[in-house]
């Protein structure tokens, strides 16, 4: 009887996930390929041969991403010019994998966990940080690769021991290491999970790890000389407004570690309170204005209440932890924090949402066992302390629907305003003199942008005083 139980709850946990996904797969088929960063990218790919694709990469200044471009000249390949269908089809595929990731670490087997688990859920797609992954495209969203490749790496870490773990890391640490710098991660989560407990992965496996860090650092420092991005490669928030690489160089171009400390420590406050963003004080700027209450300060309330209960539930486990006793939530959590303080150290350089989407989605899967832990002890409270602990519930699962429901209204945003340029692509072209204007570029754009506005025409726009609410 026990055994049909968890597997109901995990049913039903995975049914709810199917819907998610579908509600979100839904809104992703109506964005188009996007203009910026995607039809550029398209060209660029489309010129040569993959080989040579990939090796010019591995000579780029600041930047060794070979396998981000390796991935989408096989795509472009296989879609045989049918762009829309097979990039799009790409992403919604990335979102339900990622999702069946996100349910398998979690393993939802008692009520508790079913219960925790939309709220979880909400925090993934929700998160400040996911908004990158899910509505951008370059056009394969190599962040949500990424995602990918390191909720692999936790369900790899905190599964049964078998030597194919330690191969199957191994080569996961290897793709993501080589499409974005955010790759490296994998073993972050990999030694974590290691530390709080978990065997998936052994001692040896653990050591590869580390020897494939060490490998990655001396094939791009040593080797190939291609260093890190500097103060000029783009504009970056700071404080209340953005500075320009000029503005930049001017201020930290003697000493820029005040900027790179100050960029380490406002992703890790990005992360649990979602303030700032991109190093830009968001809430902070809305409030000062005299708007107390628009979707920046939901965004803050969600997470610190989220915060609150994983900060809760590693209290309660604190000796637990302290003497290595460690269950399968622990080391959720425990992962979540490594990867939360690595993810901010890797962003020193520039700090942006979307470079934070791993600490966000292992802060949703900590939310979610924390959620879980907090409702199974929730039975064994007094009356009035249970009400007070309703209410705070309440409120966290509202914020975090709130929050989910603007993630979905933003997607339809998005799609009107990329459909917007593609109309206007030739003027936006003109402004660039560096734009391509070979005869494969043409052809390539001229598809896109058939695809995008008279194949695929946006869908009637939401309307009402709660949608403005939300584009506040």
């Amino acid at each position: 009887m026990a055994v049909t139980r968890a597997a109901r709850w995990t049913w039903l946990s995975c049914l709810y996930a199917a819907l998610v996904v579908a509600g979100f797969g839904y809104a992703l088929v109506d964005l188009p390929v996007q203009v910026s960063d995607s039809y550029g990218n398209i060209v660029k790919a489309s010129s040569g041969t993959l080989g040579n694709l990939v090796a010019g990469e591995f000579h780029q200044a600041g930047y060794l991403r070979p396998l981000l471009w390796g991935q989408l000249r096989v795509v472009l390949d296989w879609s045989g010019g049918r762009y829309y269908e097979w990039f799009r089809g790409w992403h919604v595929g990335q979102l339900a994998v990622l999702t069946l990731l996100f349910v398998h670490i979690v393993r939802p087997r008692r009520w508790a966990d079913a219960a925790a688990l939309p709220v979880g859920l909400a925090a993934l797609v929700g998160m400040h940080t996911f908004a990158g992954t899910i509505r951008e495209a370059f056009p394969i969203n190599t962040f949500m690769t990424i995602l990918l490749c390191c909720l692999a790496a936790a369900a790899l870490a905190l599964g049964p021991p078998r030597w194919w773990r330690d191969v199957a890391a191994a080569a996961l640490t290897i793709v993501a290491a080589l499409t974005v710098e955010s790759g490296l991660l994998v073993p972050v989560i990999v030694v974590a999970a290691w530390i709080a407990g978990a065997r998936g992965i052994s001692r040896w496996g653990v050591a590869g790890q580390l020897a494939l860090v060490a490998g990655y650092f001396v094939l791009r420092f040593v080797v190939l000389h291609i260093g890190s991005p500097q103060l000029e490669e783009r504009s970056s928030g700071f404080g209340f407004s953005m500075l320009d690489p000029d503005d930049l160089i001017a201020r930290f171009g003697g000493n820029p570690l005040p900027f790179y400390a100050y960029n380490v420590g406002t992703s890790i406050l990005s992360v649990f309170a979602s303030e700032p963003r991109g190093g830009l004080w968001v809430a902070a700027r809305t409030v000062v204005a005299g708007n107390w209450w628009g979707p920046a300060t939901l965004n803050v309330v969600a997470s610190l209440l989220a915060s609150a209960l994983i900060v809760r539930f590693a209290w309660v486990r604190r000796r637990v932890w302290w003497s290595r006793q460690t269950d399968r939530a622990d080391q959720v959590v425990i992962v979540f924090l490594a990867v939360t303080l690595a993810n901010a150290a890797i962003s020193y350089a520039y700090t942006k949402d979307v470079i934070l989407s791993p600490a966000g989605v292992f802060f949703a899967l900590a939310l979610t066992v924390a959620l879980a832990h907090a409702l199974d002890a929730a039975r064994n409270l007094r009356v009035t302390r249970l009400a007070v602990v309703a209410v705070v519930l309440l409120a966290l699962s509202t914020a975090w629907a709130g929050r989910a429901v603007g993630a979905y209204l933003g997607l339809r945003h998005a799609a009107a305003v990329m459909r917007q340029e593609w109309a206007y692509v030739d003027q936006l072209l003109a402004r660039e003199p560096s734009a391509d204007t070979s005869a494969l570029a043409v052809r390539i754009k001229r598809q896109l942008q058939d695809e995008a506005v008279l194949r695929h025409p946006v869908r009637p726009p939401l309307s009402g005083d709660w949608v403005e609410w939300f584009q506040e």
